[in-house]
């Protein structure tokens, strides 16, 4: 234990990890494998076709109240336009609705060509220079995940993997902002040489890394977190009882009031037996 915060921790050279966790969706799991005869896992189910599609569904039209991390207002404005279809696009959907990718332009545009996709599969995405293209194809020529922050600056500027880290480590610190501004002299120069940018294309990308300084998240994060959207999903369509149950049990969490939380799964015809939600409840209570 040490009363550090993460910044001494790593000068110090310390490892710092989150460990992320769900509890209402272990504890929904235990409850419908208690009261089902037939077992299966969130995580790997893949389930029929009409499951598959009801999961689809749900998410594209934000219909996911309760559901981890795409329950917000924003999440579900966004959900609509976006689509999510596989765990890839939630990862992706649970990260762009956060300070860096909005402060660095990324929303806009990523909605703009996914829709693009969807009606012309042909489509070609734009990059700012080609020499960005490998790094950021999987998220349509924009920057998503802080990850890709470093891959662009050794892609575009010639950083070394030193200095791509030692960029992400500014982005994460205190007044960042002001930290950051070291950096953008090196990143515009070495776009110049290294790239063959021009001088408006260099300062555009680095606009776009800039806006990261306000916060985004890595990919692994974002990838953990959308499985557990993904999970979560999965059990508010298809056991709904359950989840309810669990989720009323975790609070406070989420954007919801549990009369809230009631009220949307009566619309959606989730109503039990008082007998049967004591059941649930002696199954997912502490």
């Amino acid at each position: 234990m040490v009363q550090w915060d993460k910044d001494s921790c790593s000068d110090a050279g310390f490892l710092k990890i989150d460990l992320l966790g769900l509890g209402c969706s272990r504890r929904s799991s235990a409850a419908w494998r208690r009261s089902r005869t037939r077992a299966q896992s969130a995580s790997t189910s893949r389930g029929s076709t009409s499951t598959t599609s009801r999961r689809s569904k749900a998410i594209s039209e934000a219909d996911t109240v309760g559901s981890f991390q795409i329950e917000s207002r924003a999440q579900m404005q966004s959900l609509r336009r976006t689509r999510p279809q596989n765990l890839d696009d939630l990862a992706i959907q649970v990260a762009i609705i956060r300070p860096g990718p909005i402060q660095g332009g990324a929303v806009n545009p990523y909605i703009e060509r996914r829709r693009r996709l969807r009606e012309n599969p042909a489509y070609e995405i734009p990059y700012d220079h080609p020499a960005l293209e490998p790094v950021l194809r999987d998220t349509l020529g924009t920057i998503i995940f802080q990850d890709q922050v470093m891959e662009v600056a050794e892609a575009f500027a010639g950083f070394t993997p030193g200095e791509a880290d030692g960029l992400r480590r500014a982005m994460s610190r205190k007044r960042s902002l002001q930290v950051l501004q070291r950096h953008r002299d090196r990143f515009v120069r070495g776009a110049l040489a290294h790239a063959g940018a021009d001088l408006q294309t260099a300062q555009r990308v680095w606009q776009m890394i800039e806006g990261f300084a306000g916060f985004g998240f890595p990919k692994a994060h974002s990838a953990a977190f959308g499985l557990l959207a993904y999970q979560s999903t999965w059990l508010r369509v298809h056991y709904g009882p359950e989840f309810l149950c669990a989720l009323l049990n975790e609070q406070p969490m989420g954007f919801y009031a549990p009369d809230s939380l009631v009220h949307e799964a009566e619309l959606r015809g989730n109503r039990d037996s008082p007998a049967r939600r004591q059941r649930l409840r002696r199954g997912v209570h502490r």
